[in-house]
């Protein structure tokens, strides 16, 4: 299905923060350890004692199908992590993707800034500057 092409009546800068692929990946499966650590287990539990079902949109995101698995002894908890590392991997590839077809994209690769934020955001907003809109303000 090919979408149309709309042009906006705004100057902006679109901006696409960029790490390579194995700290990405790295950073993803700290961020779910970290999940767990804070509760999603206890999380979900609450939310099926309260009648939320597999089936429930709500219910689709990533971890909580995959803890409800387990919960209903369908994987053990190291499987249900494993999967949503996993699943939470290929959906940032597939953002990456979507984003690679997308245009007038500026890609920020945070590594040539040293994983400096005031260096990115720094840089970021110079682009703005350049393109008469920082502050959200269009110069005319």
């Amino acid at each position: 299905m090919e979408q149309r092409q709309k042009t906006t009546p705004y100057n902006l800068a679109y901006f696409v923060l960029n790490a390579p692929r194995e700290l990405l990946y790295r950073r993803i499966d700290e961020r779910v350890d970290q999940m767990i650590g804070q509760g999603l287990v206890k999380e979900v539990e609450f939310l099926k004692s309260l009648g939320c079902r597999r089936g429930m949109s709500s219910m689709q995101g990533l971890g909580y199908k995959e803890i409800l698995s387990y919960l209903e002894g369908e994987t053990t908890l190291e499987e249900a992590v494993s999967i949503i590392k996993r699943d939470t991997r290929h959906f940032a590839k597939r953002q990456l993707t979507w984003f690679r077809r997308e245009e007038d994209v500026l890609w920020v690769d945070k590594e040539k800034f040293g994983y400096q934020e005031d260096q990115i955001l720094s840089y970021m907003l110079s682009v703005c500057e350049d393109r008469q809109i920082a502050g959200g303000k269009r110069q005319e």
